[in-house]
């Protein structure tokens, strides 16, 4: 049965922010290390085909390479907030994110067998959620926004209700100091999270098993959402309005989907628990997956080199402007829309 993230099953789906201080010190204590993921590791152990690697393009070194999930989209400070104090919490966001990620293998484990529960689905899209704002690009998209609507006056912020770290990382921030710019995004969590609920507010998902001889890939900007509607008889792709019939995509590992759709199911399907759905659409992987690689900030997680040289090729000489994401949505739509039939009929 499809689960829907609306209402109060929305809200208990999203974990509560961490606001508790986890800070570290005194003698004995143990180092906290600055290295974080950007992909949750246990996340990425599930894009393995075999060994103990995934194999990784970085946009910046320019070719592909393996590496284990430990080493894979780390990147120093990512995770580190600022506190009033002026300290730096390394901990925090980690230990939470390490708390929220702890279910995940039994979670996708339940879903390769092909049993389903609500709680499984919610909490598939609770980690969803939270995984898109670890996005780069996310982030920066949040920053770029705060800094060109936000007043320069300090005052005025705090008449907006913005704390003493909001306004002085927006103050380093516009005299061009990039981790200031970072971490703007990285404080901004709870309303990333929060945005992307509303976003897709009313959304059904399932999980869709893929048997298929091309296996899925992931990056990080892993979560796919937009609009879809019929114009003088064509599928359209547009941007995931309120109101508009929103298709989401979300690689949970190498072989499952999550798949979401505001469409409501046929009820008569709703008043019974059915297997989860198995895909044997190459179609639907390969436009997936081009998705995810030309969405990338810098790096491409695939389960083996052959996959990962697959997903760039489809991608050579396109660049992620809005006219070609669009064009790509419309075929990864009308491959989901086909497996859609095939699933409710």
């Amino acid at each position: 049965m499809g689960r829907a993230a609306d209402g109060e099953e929305a809200r208990t789906a999203v974990p509560v922010y961490p606001r508790e201080r986890a800070v570290c010190g005194g003698v004995g204590c143990l180092s906290i290390p600055d290295r974080h993921h950007i992909l949750a590791e246990t996340y990425q152990k599930q894009f393995i085909e075999e060994g103990k690697c995934v194999w990784v393009y970085d946009k910046e070194v320019g070719k592909p390479f393996p590496t284990q999930p430990k080493n894979s989209t780390v990147r120093t400070g990512f995770n580190t907030a600022l506190l009033p104090d002026g300290s730096l919490d390394k901990a925090s966001m980690e230990t939470f994110f390490s708390r929220l990620e702890t279910e995940y293998p039994q979670a996708i484990d339940q879903f390769r067998t092909g049993f389903q529960t609500s709680e499984r689905i919610d909490y598939a899209i609770a980690f969803m959620q939270f995984q898109a704002a670890r996005s780069p690009l996310i982030r920066k998209f949040m920053t770029e926004m705060l800094l060109g609507f936000t007043p320069d006056d300090e005052s005025f912020l705090k008449l907006l209700q913005v704390d003493s770290v909001g306004v002085e990382l927006l103050h380093r921030a516009r005299s061009g100091d990039e981790d200031a710019k970072t971490k703007i995004g990285l404080h901004s969590t709870q309303h990333i999270v929060e945005g992307v609920s509303k976003a897709l507010k009313g959304v059904w998902y399932r999980p869709i098993r893929i048997v298929s001889p091309i296996p899925l890939i992931t990056s990080d900007s892993p979560v796919t959402y937009f609009a879809i509607k019929k114009k003088r008889g064509k599928l359209q792709a547009g941007l995931p309005l309120v109101g508009s019939r929103i298709l989401c995509f979300f690689p949970l590992a190498r072989d499952i989907i999550l798949f979401g759709d505001t469409e409501r199911p046929p009820f008569d399907k709703l008043t019974y628990d059915r297997p989860s759905q198995v895909s044997k659409s190459i179609a639907l992987v390969k436009r997936l997956n081009a998705i995810s690689a030309l969405n990338a900030e810098r790096s491409i997680v695939a389960p083996s080199e052959k996959s990962l040289r697959k997903a760039l090729s489809s991608i050579a000489n396109k660049t992620p402007n809005e006219a070609t994401l669009f064009e790509m949505y419309n075929q990864l739509a009308k491959a989901a829309l086909r497996e859609n039939s095939v699933h409710w009929d």
